[in-house]
């Protein structure tokens, strides 16, 4: 009887670790059969503890994501102060600068566990003006780059073709949804998950003219610097990594247009600086920011890193 009940447990352990059957009922489970009988066959325990470490992973990344998302919109009731219609931004949000902190500890702890590179490629020199359109993007720097007239803001039909023609961005994993250990991806997905949170904040808030301009520098500061963390890794699940997070930056410029009540700043990139008598762009008003000394090392890792 004591016999029969160690068979029947060990016909359990085939069942739970996926013994293939056939002979000794304690092969699937015995070390010692120097693999002629896998302990788990089908992968399927590997996969179970692979689809918990995903879920973990992905708790992480929206902790992080939120935790950047609330320093971005710390402050922002102020972009809606319409009192000085002249001003204009002296270069992106600090918020923006604590964003960038939070990617960059995302990727220490990623490295720390699963080694790889700290960044994906180094800062490059700001680009020159007529780079804009491809270091920047057509939806932002098209105007800047056209010399043209300033547009208005879009229409929803032009709003509706223009989504189209952009990738579709998924900003939390699903259940089955694996979420790899890498610094691209958890970099991406603390991105990702950031900006998506701070486009509600810009659904629900008004802009004046100051706020408009102020958050289209905030995004040419980013599109700048987020090259450095995340790349398109063609071949991959992150094929897309980088370009999911210009989309959503790209987005928020878009949804704060649609949100300012001084619908002349809109596609205006040449801001009057009453104070110094000069027309700045938000392209140079980043210059001059990132060429500040010790700016880049909080929002980017250096060769001493």
């Amino acid at each position: 009887e004591a016999g029969k009940r160690g068979l029947a447990a060990l016909d359990s352990a085939d069942d739970v670790f996926g013994g293939a059957g056939g002979g000794t009922p304690s092969a699937a489970v015995n070390p010692h059969r120097k693999g002629r009988d896998a302990l788990d066959p089908r992968g399927l325990l590997a996969a179970r503890f692979e689809l918990a470490s995903s879920r973990a992973l992905a708790s992480y990344v929206s902790f992080r994501g939120h935790l950047a998302a609330d320093a971005l919109c710390r402050d922002h009731g102020a972009l809606s102060d319409a009192r000085d219609p002249y001003a204009i931004p002296s270069g992106p949000r600090d918020a923006c600068l604590d964003l960038l902190a939070v990617v960059k500890s995302a990727c220490e702890d990623c490295i720390s566990v699963a080694g790889g590179d700290l960044f994906a490629s180094p800062v490059p020199p700001f680009p020159e003006e007529e780079e804009y359109v491809d270091a920047f993007g057509d939806r932002l720097a098209g105007a800047s780059s056209s010399g043209g007239p300033p547009s208005g803001p879009s229409s929803g039909l032009q709003l509706d073709v223009e989504r189209m023609f952009v990738e579709r961005t998924q900003v939390y994993p699903g259940p089955h949804d694996r979420v790899g250990l890498t610094r691209n991806s958890v970099a991406s997905g603390v991105l990702r998950v950031a900006l998506s949170s701070y486009l509600e904040c810009v659904r629900s808030s008004v802009f004046s003219s100051l706020g408009y301009r102020q958050v289209k520098v905030d995004a040419v500061f980013l599109r700048y610097v987020v090259p450095h963390f995340v790349r398109d890794d063609f071949g991959t699940p992150e094929a897309n990594a980088c370009s999911c997070v210009f989309n959503a930056i790209d987005d928020l410029v878009l949804r704060a247009g649609q949100r300012t009540f001084d619908d002349e700043v809109i596609g205006d990139d040449n801001y009057y600086d009453v104070e110094a008598d000069e027309i700045y762009t938000p392209f140079q008003l980043v210059q001059a920011f990132v060429e500040r000394e010790g700016v880049m090392k909080r929002a980017a890792f250096t060769a001493d890193d």
